[in-house]
C-alpha cells in the first residue's frame, strides 16, 4: 500500500493529465463509438480491408482516379487495413492510430518536455494543461486530425531532440529520427514548421557545439531520407510532383480571418467557446485570451539578471514571434511579406491560410509560461513567489478548463458527438456490394460519408467533378449559371450527357439524405440556404432524365437511379470512344491486381482496336504487352506501348490503340500467340509507372527501418547485460 501511494505521490500531475485526456474525449475512448466530420471522413470496412495493397500512387475510389500526394500515409492505412481484416473496425483503428494518441500526447508530451527543461513539476503540469487546450489544438481535432497529431507529438519531438543534442549518441539520435519521421507521415506540412523549431533551438542553444554534432546531424538526416524514400522517389522520379503543386498553388485563403489581435491572443477565428462557428466568420477574441500574452511575456519583466536558462528563454520569446507575425498573415504589420514568402520562400506555398502557425504561438507561449512561473516561484520577493505565481497559475488553469469544457459537455458536436448510419445507407450498402461487376455510383449534389465505396464501386461526386474533370465539358452550359444547383443538374442536360456517363462507367445515380442528425446534411451549401425544399426539387430534375430509371432498393427516403448502359471500367471499341456519339464496345477479360496494375486478355486481335479505360486520363498510365516485371520498369525505357498509342478522349478518360500489326513486328513471339488466321492472342499489362518508384522506395524505407529497430533493440540488449554485470560486481564487493 505504501508503494503504491508513493507512486500516486510521485506521478500525481501525470494521473491527473492522463484523467484530463480521458474526460475530455470520452467518445475517443469508447470503443463503440462512430466518429466523423468534415475533413475527417468515414471509411465502410470493406474499403478500408483493401488499404494494405490499395493505397499506392494512384487513388480509384474518389471520382474517377486520382495521383495520390499523401504516400507517407500509407504508414497508417496498412495499420487500419490490418486491424479490419483481423476482425475489428475503421473507427477501432483511427482511435488507436490517431484520436487517443492525440487525446493523451496533448497533455503528456509538454508535460515531459518542460518538466525537463524547467524542471518544476507543478508548472510544468499548468503549462502542459494550457498547449493541450489551446484553441488551435481544439479546432484542429473537430476535423483536421493529422495535424492535431502533428500538434500533440511536437512537444515530443522536440524533447528527444533535446536528449539527442545532450547525450550525442547514437541510439539518442535514432529515437529522434524515429519520432521525427513518424510525424512526417502523419502531417508533412506540420513537420515543415517543425522542422524551423527544431532548427531555432539549435540555433539558440547549441550553435557553438555544432562540430561536436555535425556527424550525428548528418548521419540522422541521411536516415530520415533513407525512411522516407517510400514516397519521396516516386514524387521525385514520377510525375505527381505537378498534383502536389497544384494543390500548393492555389493562392492565398482568408485574409479576412487573421490579424494581429487574434495572433497575439492565440484566438483561432472559429472558436467560440461552444458550437464552433464554420461559415468563415471571424469570431471576436475572449476577453480573457489576453492574460496568455501579458503572463507569457512577463517572465522578461521578472527574471533575475543571473537567470540559468537566458537562452531557452530567448529561443521560445522569438519562436512566440515568428508565430504571431506569420499568424496573422497579410494584415498589419507588413502586410506584404506573408505573399512574399509563399511565392519565394521554399515550400511556404503549402500554407495558403496561416492558421498552421498557430503551432510556433503555441510552443512559444508554453515555453514562456513554464519560466515566467518558474521565475516567479524562484523569486527572491515573497509577494512574487507566492501570491503572483498561484494567481498566474489559476488563470492559466482556469483558461484552460474552460477552453475544454464543450468537449466535456458535447456542445462542440463535430468529433466529441458519436454519430448513427442511416439505415438507408445500410440497405444501400448490401443493394451495391452484393453485384460482382465494376461501375461507379454518382451522388448529387455530392456524396454523403455514409455513401458505401470500395475499390471495385468508386463512389463520385457531383459538384467534384464538374470543378474538375468534367468543367470543360460543361463551359459553354454554366458560364451563364448563376445558382450552383442549376450547375450540378445541368450535367444530366448536356446532349450527350447519356454517354459521358456510360464511357464513365456511372451505373448509379443517388440522391442522399438531408442528415441534420449527423452534421450530414449538405444541402444547405447547394441550393438549401435559399431554397428548403431543394433535395426534392433535385429528385424532380432527375425524374425528367428519360435514360434514368428510378428503382426502389428498400430504401424509405434514399433516392436511387440506375443507368442501365453504363459500360465497364475496361473495354474495346473498333474506333475511338467519344461522348458525342454512341460506340459500339466490346466486353473483355481483364483482372484487378490494384489500383495501380491491371491485368488484360485480348483473343482474336487482327485489327486496330482501341482499348478504353475509365479512369482520369494520366500521362503515367502505360500498356505493357507479354510478361510483366515491375523492376524492368526502372531500367529498360522501351518497356511499355510508345506513348502515341494512348490517347485522351474527350471524356478526359484514357484510351490506348492496340496495333496488332505493330505488336508482330515490334516484340518477341513469347510476348504474344499468333492464330492461324493471322489474329493474335496477347496477355496486357495496364500500369501506373510511378508504383515502381514506390515499390523500389518501400524496400529501401523497410530495410533502413528495420535496420534501426535492430540497432536500438541491439543497444538495449547490450545495455541490459551491462547493467547486470555490474550488479553482479556490486553484489559480490559487498558479499566480500
Amino acid at each position: 500500500m505504501k508503494k503504491f501511494n508513493d507512486f500516486l505521490r510521485k506521478k500525481k500531475y501525470l494521473l491527473l493529465l492522463i484523467f484530463a485526456s480521458i474526460i475530455t474525449h470520452l467518445q475517443w475512448f469508447n470503443p463503440f463509438s462512430i466518429l466523423n466530420y468534415s475533413d475527417w471522413s468515414y471509411w465502410p470496412n470493406e474499403a478500408t480491408s483493401q488499404l494494405y495493397n490499395s493505397y499506392g500512387t494512384w487513388i480509384n475510389f474518389s471520382n474517377f482516379g486520382l495521383v495520390n500526394i499523401q504516400l507517407p500515409f500509407n504508414l497508417f492505412t496498412f495499420i487500419w487495413s490490418l486491424i479490419v481484416n483481423l476482425g475489428s473496425s475503421y473507427d477501432f483503428a483511427t482511435k488507436i492510430t490517431f484520436l487517443i494518441p492525440i487525446a493523451i500526447l496533448g497533455f503528456i508530451a509538454p508535460y515531459i518536455l518542460f518538466k525537463k527543461l524547467i524542471k518544476d513539476e507543478l508548472a510544468s503540469f499548468v503549462v502542459a494543461l494550457f498547449y493541450g487546450a489551446s484553441t488551435y489544438f481544439l479546432i484542429r481535432q473537430t476535423a483536421h486530425i493529422p495535424i492535431a497529431f502533428i500538434y500533440a507529438l511536437t512537444p515530443f519531438i522536440l524533447y528527444f531532440f533535446i536528449r539527442a543534442l545532450e547525450n550525442n549518441k547514437l541510439v539518442n539520435w535514432l529515437f529522434f529520427i524515429l519520432v521525427y519521421w513518424t510525424g512526417s507521415c502523419y502531417e508533412i506540412r506540420i513537420t515543415y514548421i517543425v522542422t524551423l523549431i527544431l532548427f531555432l533551438y539549435f540555433v539558440f542553444c547549441h550553435i557553438l557545439n555544432i562540430k561536436k554534432h555535425w556527424k550525428n546531424i548528418l548521419l540522422g538526416g541521411c536516415c530520415f531520407i533513407s525512411l522516407s524514400f517510400f514516397w519521396l522517389l516516386s514524387i521525385s522520379f514520377g510525375r505527381s510532383f505537378d498534383s502536389i503543386l497544384a494543390v500548393a498553388n492555389r493562392g492565398l485563403f482568408g485574409n479576412f480571418l487573421f490579424d494581429i489581435e487574434h495572433a497575439f491572443a492565440l484566438s483561432n477565428d472559429p472558436w467560440t467557446g461552444g458550437l464552433l462557428n464554420n461559415q468563415f466568420i471571424k469570431q471576436p477574441i475572449i476577453w480573457y485570451f489576453w492574460f496568455l500574452p501579458l503572463i507569457s511575456f512577463s517572465v522578461f519583466l521578472f527574471k533575475p539578471k543571473n537567470f540559468k536558462y537566458k537562452k531557452e528563454v530567448v529561443f521560445f520569446g522569438v519562436v512566440s514571434l515568428i508565430g504571431i507575425f506569420l499568424t496573422k498573415q497579410s494584415t498589419e504589420p507588413l502586410v506584404g511579406a506573408y505573399l512574399w514568402l509563399y511565392n519565394n520562400f521554399p515550400g511556404f506555398n503549402l500554407f495558403r491560410d496561416a492558421s498552421k502557425f498557430y503551432l510556433l504561438t503555441a510552443i512559444g507561449y508554453t515555453g514562456l509560461l513554464g519560466y515566467s512561473l518558474l521565475v516567479l516561484k524562484e523569486h527572491k520577493n515573497e509577494i512574487l513567489n507566492k501570491y503572483v505565481f498561484f494567481v498566474f497559475s489559476i488563470i492559466i488553469i482556469f483558461i484552460s478548463v474552460w477552453n475544454v469544457k464543450p468537449l466535456i459537455t458535447g456542445e462542440i458536436r463535430t468529433m466529441f458527438v458519436s454519430r448513427n448510419i442511416p439505415t438507408d445507407y445500410l440497405v444501400l450498402k448490401y443493394f451495391i456490394l452484393k453485384q460482382p461487376d465494376y461501375f461507379r455510383t454518382m451522388y448529387i449534389p455530392t456524396d454523403s460519408r455514409w455513401g458505401i465505396f470500395t475499390n471495385q464501386k468508386p463512389k463520385i461526386s457531383d459538384i467534384a467533378v464538374i470543378d474538375s474533370e468534367w468543367k470543360n465539358l460543361l463551359k459553354n452550359y454554366n458560364e451563364n449559371e448563376k445558382l450552383t444547383q442549376d450547375k450540378i443538374i445541368n450535367v444530366f442536360k448536356l446532349p450527350f450527357a447519356e454517354n459521358l456517363m456510360d464511357n464513365s462507367s456511372i451505373k448509379y445515380v443517388i440522391v442522399p439524405l438531408q442528415d441534420v442528425e449527423n452534421d450530414d446534411d449538405f444541402f444547405v451549401s447547394y441550393g438549401g440556404d435559399k431554397d428548403p425544399n431543394i433535395r426534392e426539387w433535385y429528385i424532380k430534375e432527375l425524374d425528367k432524365v428519360d435514360w434514368l430509371k428510378k428503382i426502389d432498393i428498400g430504401t424509405q427516403d434514399l433516392v436511387v437511379y440506375e443507368n442501365e448502359s453504363y459500360k465497364p471500367h475496361i473495354y474495346l471499341t473498333k474506333e475511338k470512344e467519344t461522348i458525342y456519339s454512341d460506340v459500339a464496345f466490346q466486353g473483355i477479360d481483364w483482372q484487378f491486381k490494384n489500383p495501380t496494375e491491371y491485368k488484360i486478355s485480348l483473343k482474336n486481335l487482327s485489327k486496330i482496336q482501341y482499348l478504353d479505360f475509365s479512369e482520369s486520363f494520366h500521362s503515367d498510365w502505360k500498356l505493357r504487352v507479354g510478361d510483366f516485371n515491375w523492376f524492368k520498369v526502372l531500367t529498360d525505357k522501351n518497356y511499355f506501348l510508345p506513348d502515341d498509342f494512348h490517347i485522351k478522349n474527350n471524356a478526359n478518360l484514357n484510351t490506348f490503340k492496340i496495333d496488332p500489326d505493330y505488336i508482330k513486328q515490334n516484340f518477341p513471339k513469347e510476348d504474344y500467340k499468333e492464330n492461324p488466321d493471322g489474329s493474335i492472342d496477347v496477355e496486357l499489362t495496364l500500369y501506373f509507372k510511378p508504383q515502381s518508384y514506390f515499390y523500389l522506395g518501400l524496400i529501401i524505407s523497410g530495410v533502413t527501418l528495420l535496420g534501426c529497430l535492430g540497432y536500438l533493440g541491439y543497444d538495449f540488449v547490450k545495455r541490459r547485460k551491462r547493467k547486470e554485470i555490474d550488479t553482479t560486481v556490486e553484489e559480490n564487493e559487498k558479499n566480500k
